[in-house]
């Protein structure tokens, strides 16, 4: 009987320890999680003041937490690097983003983003294949396809250019982007 009660006993204190570290790992993922929100507010007001430099000092320490927040923090520095001419690299900073996102509307956002930013420096067979993991089902699949078209064009494929937009005016009749088709064909390209 002694020997049972004392399992329960210790039972019991692993249980209540188990407890109090979940929740003391959701306490410390909480402070964490509002440390970089705040880092966040910082980083708008820095845009906002036109302090580039300090806004992406702030993105930097941002992104080294790998938090929810990461990606966002990355998104600006694409528009830091755009207005305060901080420079950097476009393509490296979009793939990073990718690696860390976790929604796929957004992942399938961002491809689509990373293939312009390869069409941007004519890198158009790399663009090409990044809007090839643009599924169809994905939000942004129409416009991933006349970026598509365009890429084609600027390979000299004509003809796989004019059949994907065939493609888009069918699919998505009466919307922008069965019209953007429909004028892309009616030109001679």
């Amino acid at each position: 009987m002694g020997y049972s009660l004392v399992r329960i006993v210790i039972f019991a204190i692993v249980v209540f320890f188990l407890i109090g570290v979940f929740f003391a790992w959701r306490w410390w993922e909480d402070k964490k999680l509002s440390e970089i929100s705040y880092k966040d507010y910082e980083i708008r007001l820095a845009i906002q003041s036109e302090n580039y430099e300090k806004a992406e000092k702030l993105v930097q320490s941002v992104a080294k937490e790998r938090s929810p927040y990461t990606p966002l923090a990355l998104s600006y520095m694409l528009y830091i690097e755009r207005k305060g001419q901080v420079g950097g690299n476009d393509i490296k900073l979009l793939q990073e983003i990718l690696s860390s996102l976790r929604d796929k509307e957004l992942v399938s956002l961002y491809k689509e983003r990373l293939a312009y930013a390869y069409f941007s420096v004519g890198n158009y067979q790399k663009a090409l294949e990044v809007l090839e993991s643009v599924k169809s089902d994905d939000f942004n699949y129409y416009s991933a396809q006349i970026l598509k078209g365009l890429v084609l064009e600027k390979m000299g494929r004509g003809d796989q250019a004019k059949a994907v937009y065939s493609q888009v005016e069918k699919l998505a009749r009466g919307t922008y982007f069965g019209n953007l088709a429909s004028a892309f064909l009616m030109e001679e390209r």
